[in-house]
Parts: structure tokens; sequence; C-alpha cells
């Protein structure tokens, strides 16, 4: 897509081709035979994005992807926090298994001194 946007100046010019006929239409295929390959290429390509051959503007393509943009980091501040979280949560949670781990081990020690006191 971002082809097709750097070439968008091609289509004027295809328009150029379209007003030529005769020995001037030859003459500027000739001329601009690669610009016209690569606006084939790039037509097909855009086409195939597009199937009902209705292609948005450049400008709007640019504001879908502002939006899109926005989106994104949107979304990523959204994973940072809930990614945040989710470590201070691990973090609490190993904390909380050592001291359970520490209390059972302190519980066993107390019930191995009251066996060795009886």
């Amino acid at each position: 897509m971002a082809a097709f946007i750097e070439r968008a100046h091609l289509v004027g010019e295809l328009n150029d081709l379209n007003a030529l006929s005769g020995r001037a239409e030859k003459k500027y295929k000739e001329t601009h035979s690669y610009e016209l390959s690569e606006y084939g290429k790039v037509r097909t390509q855009v086409f195939e994005l597009y199937p009902s051959r209705h292609i948005p503007t450049v400008e709007n393509l640019e504001k879908s992807i502002t939006a899109l943009r926005k989106k994104l980091s949107a979304m990523n501040t959204e994973y940072n926090q809930a990614d945040k979280k989710a470590r201070e949560l691990a973090d609490a949670q190993r904390t909380i298994e050592e001291y359970l781990r520490q209390e059972q081990s302190r519980d066993q020690q107390k019930r191995k001194k009251r066996n060795d006191l009886e």
C-alpha cells in the first residue's frame, strides 16, 4: 500500500498518456516504460486489496493510518499497564508462597521440638 501512495503521481502521468495519440503516445510509452510497468504492478496489487475497484484517496488512507496508529498506541498503553499489574501480582504470589513455606517450616520445627520434649 505504501508503494501505491508513493506512486500516486503516476496516475497523473497516465492521464497525460490518455490525452496523447499516435507518435506522441508511442514516444511517451518508450520514455516512461519503467514507470508504466511499475504502475501496472502496483495497480494489480491494489486491485487485489480492493476487489470492488473502489480505491480510497491518499488522504483517506493517511487518515486511516493515523487512526490505526493512535489505536495501537492506546492498546500498547493498556497492554503495558496490564503487564505491569500482572508482574506485581506474580511478585506478590511469590512473596506469599515464600511466607507460607516459612510458616510451614516453623510449624514443623515446633512439632519436632514438642515430640523431642515428650
